[in-house]
């Protein structure tokens, strides 16, 4: 069963807002977005947002999908970029708990703040 035209739109507005805050421009084939995420970003900081927001978005969309099909009830991109946002900050703030950043350098969750 294929994406609708809107569904295919909703799902792309959720993995564009993510990236184009991020300033990064994946590939738009699914094959090559998993061959790009090897290493999204000379930054890991920015690298290590990339891979969360690319699993997160992977979940939320696929619940989104089976949320749709099986209850026939839909939200707006906007609804999950929220919820990504807030799993996002979450797990970047125990994350960030547990790294060593170095005088001058940005933790995760500032990196996530400065562009979020």
């Amino acid at each position: 069963m294929g994406l609708s035209r809107p569904q295919r739109r909703g799902r792309n507005e959720v993995w564009c807002y993510f990236t184009s805050r991020l300033h990064l421009a994946p590939p738009i084939d699914f094959e090559e977005v998993l061959r790009w995420m090897v290493l999204p970003s000379r930054n890991s900081n920015v690298a290590t947002i990339m891979k969360l927001l690319f699993q997160a978005s992977l979940y939320y969309i696929w619940r989104e999908r089976n949320s749709r099909v099986h209850t026939d009830v839909a939200r707006s991109p906007s609804s999950l970029i929220g919820e990504i946002k807030s799993l996002m900050r979450l797990k970047l703030d125990l994350m960030s708990r547990a790294q060593r950043v170095l005088v001058g350098e940005m933790s995760l969750l500032a990196t996530w703040f400065d562009n979020f």
